[in-house]
């Protein structure tokens, strides 16, 4: 607002958006990332090497509630890890609806004791923390208690990504383009050990025609949503503010850069 930046690409504070819009100084970009935001689920350590646990949790997150609450109604509800601008995602929101009295059924059959303690391990992203905060209580209306740990990035890297992966929850935005094949990968921080799908990503890795890699795609995106492996959030906008002037900034976030070689003023 004082006019000591030009720019400002992943704007992390949605509230204030509106702000910028009527203002005519400045123009407010809304465009889409690659960045899949999951609620990441510890696969390797009880309760969640569970499926009925995990699908549990995935039915006792509101979707709609979260975009609103922590991002101000910026973001795409996604149902796995692919994002919906690409022409191979596979609307599987419906597999992981909301429905909390499917949630306590669920977790009465899968035996667990009620209340039932977990870690939520949260980086310090406003969508993370604020994002925490709703599923913490939208999780505590069905019998689970997460107790909830902010962390910062260097933390989040050495213990929960890298490590012992000590934690049961948490949340973050995968910004990779295509990183699906990280499900293929057992010892990844949510420890997801499935034969079938490492088989699948092998052959997608070999397969050269087309309408083959989209069926493998469209594939790999079910497998994991009817796994449950983690409770699939919403798409990250890409949110820029810039002064009026500024032609050429990016819209969308294809990849992890800054491009800014069709930047321009115009005055």
């Amino acid at each position: 607002m004082a006019g000591d930046v030009d720019a400002f690409a992943a704007f992390p504070a949605p509230e204030n958006l509106p702000q910028f819009d009527a203002d005519p100084r400045f123009k407010v970009l809304i465009g889409s990332t690659e960045g899949e935001t999951i609620l990441a689920m510890n696969n390797g350590r009880p309760p969640f090497d569970n499926k009925l646990v995990r699908e549990a949790v995935a039915h006792a997150v509101n979707r709609k509630e979260l975009i609103d609450g922590a991002m101000f109604g910026y973001g795409t509800p996604i149902g796995t890890h692919f994002a919906p601008h690409n022409p191979d995602y596979v609307d599987l929101t419906n597999l992981s609806d909301y429905d909390p009295e499917k949630s306590k059924v669920l977790l009465k059959v899968a035996g667990v004791t009620l209340p039932l303690h977990v870690k939520m391990t949260l980086p310090p992203p406003s969508y993370a923390r604020r994002g925490g905060e709703i599923i913490a209580a939208e999780l505590r209306a069905v019998g689970i208690e997460p107790d909830i740990e902010n962390v910062e990035w260097s933390q989040w890297l050495s213990t929960t990504f890298k490590g012992a992966h000590d934690f049961d929850l948490t949340i973050i935005s995968h910004t990779e383009p295509m990183d699906i094949g990280i499900y293929a990968n057992p010892d990844y921080y949510f420890q997801y050990d499935n034969a079938d799908f490492q088989k699948l990503m092998a052959d997608l890795n070999l397969a050269t025609d087309p309408a083959k890699r989209s069926e493998l795609l469209q594939e790999a995106q079910t497998i994991i949503a009817k796994d449950y492996v983690n409770a699939y959030l919403f798409q990250l906008p890409m949110t820029t503010v810039a002064n009026a002037k500024i032609e050429g900034l990016w819209v969308d976030l294809p990849t992890q850069a800054a491009d800014l070689t069709g930047v321009y003023w115009d005055e």
